[in-house]
């Protein structure tokens, strides 16, 4: 298996993935709004995306979004979208991308946040002002 940043050759078979992520979510199929989504983050360069494959075929992704922590005083990356086709998920193939941007992370001194971690968390705390 083969696990690398996403590029403007993968946005075919990683529309489809992210069409039926977004299914999987109870979101309507709209593969051309995907196609365009990730055409423009490809282009643009504002997230990260790790893409996994066996031979040729994409088994799934993950789509990180770079942005700063104001109280870790650091870049950080928030994992946002993770995915593997149904039939390929006793892989193990999420928690191999997740290595691998947790080491780009390491690599480039910026902290990797598991967004869906921290839902929970925000969310049972209250803010007073």
């Amino acid at each position: 298996m083969q696990i690398r940043l996403a590029s403007s050759i993968d946005l075919e078979p990683l529309s489809l993935l992210f069409d039926q992520y977004r299914q999987q979510l109870h979101q309507a199929s709209d593969y051309s709004a995907c196609h365009a989504f990730l055409k423009h983050r490809l282009a643009e360069n504002d997230s990260m995306i790790f893409v996994s494959f066996k031979e040729d075929k994409m088994m799934g992704f993950i789509q990180l979004y770079p942005s700063f922590s104001s109280l870790r005083l650091a870049p950080v990356w928030y994992l946002e979208d993770v995915f593997v086709s149904p039939q390929d998920q006793q892989l193990d193939i999420i928690s191999q991308m997740y290595q691998k941007a947790q080491a780009l992370a390491q690599n480039t001194g910026v902290l990797l946040i598991n967004r869906h971690d921290i839902e929970g968390i925000v969310e049972s705390e209250s803010v007073s002002f």
